[in-house]
C-alpha cells in the first residue's frame, strides 16, 4: 500500500541520516583523538632530546637585551616545541587529567580552530585571551580551551565540581617558555557568558588589577560564586591564572577554575 511504502522510505531516509551522523561524529572523534595523541609525542620527543642534550658540554656565551642585561633562556624541554612554533607562550599541566598541553598566545582566537601545526582542527589548543598581556603577564592571564567529548583539551576542568576531586588536585602546573610555576586553586565556579547589557559580575573582564580595592572586590566575588571553599586567599600582587572551558548547565556556559601563582 503507498502508506507502507512511504513509511519503509521514511525510515530508511532516517536510518542513512543516522548512520551518516554516526560517521561524521566518529571522524571528528578520530581526528581529535589522533591530533591529541601527536601533540603529545611531539612534546614527549622534545623533552627526550632536551634531556640528550642537557648531558653534552655545552659552549654558549649567555646572550643580553639592549639594556646590557642577560636575556631570558628558553627552557630545554620547550625550546625544541617554541622553535616549531613561536605562537607558544607556555604548558598547561594538572595532574590526573588530560590537561597537558602547550599554551598559545597570537592576539586574537586562532587557536580555536586550529592546532599545533596551525592545521585546522575542532579540538583547537588551549590559548590566552586576546586582551591578556604576556610579556609580562598581567594580573589575570585568562586561558580558554574546548570542553571535548573525548576528554581532551580542558574538559578535565570539569572534575572539579567535586570537592573530593579538588581535594586530592589542588595544584596547577603552568610554566612560561622561561620558567617553571605552581599555582594553587583559589575558587571554582559555573558562570556564563553575558550580554554586555547585563548588570552582573563578569569575572572573565578581570585582567589588571588597578588598585588593591580592586583586586579585592575581584576575589570576594569569585569566592562568593566558588562551587566550595578552597581555604585560598589570594593577596594584592599575586598572579592569577583562570581557565575556562564550555558547560552546558546554561545557554553560553562555562566552567571556571582560578588559581594563584604560590611563591609570589
Amino acid at each position: 500500500m503507498p502508506g507502507n511504502k512511504m513509511r519503509r522510505f521514511l525510515l530508511f531516509g532516517c536510518i542513512a541520516v543516522f548512520i551518516f551522523s554516526a560517521s561524521i561524529l566518529g571522524w571528528q572523534y578520530f581526528q581529535s583523538f589522533r591530533e591529541d595523541k601527536a601533540l603529545k609525542q611531539s612534546a614527549k620527543d622534545c623533552a627526550l632530546s632536551s634531556a640528550d642534550a642537557s648531558r653534552q658540554p655545552a659552549d654558549v656565551s649567555p646572550s643580553q637585551t639592549a639594556d646590557g642585561e642577560p636575556a631570558s633562556v628558553i627552557l630545554e624541554q620547550y625550546a625544541e616545541l617554541s622553535r616549531q612554533n613561536a605562537d607558544m607562550i607556555g604548558w598547561i599541566r594538572i595532574d590526573g587529567t588530560n590537561i597537558d598541553y602547550p599554551v598559545m598566545y597570537t592576539g586574537d582566537d586562532f587557536y580555536l580552530s586550529h592546532g599545533f601545526d596551525k592545521a585546522d582542527s575542532k579540538s583547537g589548543l588551549p590559548f590566552i585571551d586576546k586582551r591578556c598581556t604576556v610579556e609580562p603577564f598581567g594580573t589575570n592571564t585568562i586561558i580558554y580551551g574546548h570542553n571535548m567529548k573525548n576528554e581532551s583539551m580542558l574538559s578535565g576542568l570539569l572534575k572539579y565540581k567535586s570537592f573530593d576531586y579538588y581535594a586530592g588536585h589542588p595544584g596547577i602546573r603552568f610554566d612560561t617558555l622561561y620558567e617553571t610555576q605552581e599555582y594553587e586553586i583559589v575558587a571554582v565556579f559555573e558562570s556564563e557568558v553575558y550580554r554586555k547589557s547585563d548588570a552582573v559580575f563578569k569575572h572573565y573582564n578581570f585582567l589588571n588589577a588597578e588598585n588593591q580595592a580592586a583586586f579585592d572586590e575581584y576575589i570576594a566575588e569569585i569566592k562568593e560564586l566558588s562551587l566550595y571553599d578552597t581555604g585560598i586567599f589570594p593577596e594584592y600582587g599575586d598572579g592569577l591564572i583562570t581557565l575556562m572551558t564550555c558547560s552546558y548547565h546554561t545557554e553560553n556556559g562555562r566552567f571556571v577554575v582560578v588559581a594563584r601563582k604560590t611563591g609570589e
